[in-house]
């Protein structure tokens, strides 16, 4: 029962991000040429991380790196992948593989929300050999 509280409160938080976004959203041609690294990551862990003088509270999650697509930012196997608590986080589950355009935001990687990241296998992406060479454009 707590799963499904918790599940449904991601998916109320998804929407509104979403709802925001909109008339606003990054197009893939921006978002591959101003991200840091687009890759593909599978969560593997999820803390919370309080409200301090560096930055709101959030999410910090752990990303295992399975492929880098473009982009140099990130030279580890390894992760961590800010998201504050605000109408404009970007929800992760653990466990599942993302496609993420990761940009750096002072000493923090993050992801925008209004942009083209989300679960791999939901993306619009058809095929990540086609991201390859449109990256290269």
């Amino acid at each position: 029962m707590k799963t499904l509280f918790i599940s449904l409160a991601i998916v109320a938080a998804s929407a509104t991000c979403l709802a925001q976004c909109q008339s606003d959203r990054i197009s893939l041609n921006q978002e591959l040429h101003d991200a840091g690294t687009t890759m593909v990551g599978t969560v593997v862990a999820a803390q919370p991380v309080p409200d301090s003088s560096f930055h709101l509270d959030g999410i910090d999650y752990v990303v295992h790196v399975d492929r880098v697509i473009k982009g140099r930012m990130i030279d580890a196997d390894v992760v961590h992948i800010f998201s504050e608590n605000s109408p404009t986080k970007f929800p992760m589950q653990s466990g599942k593989q993302y496609l993420l355009f990761v940009h750096r935001n002072f000493n923090d990687y993050e992801v925008d929300n209004c942009g083209n990241s989300g679960l791999l296998e939901a993306s619009n992406i058809d095929s990540i050999a086609k991201l390859k060479e449109y990256a290269k454009k």
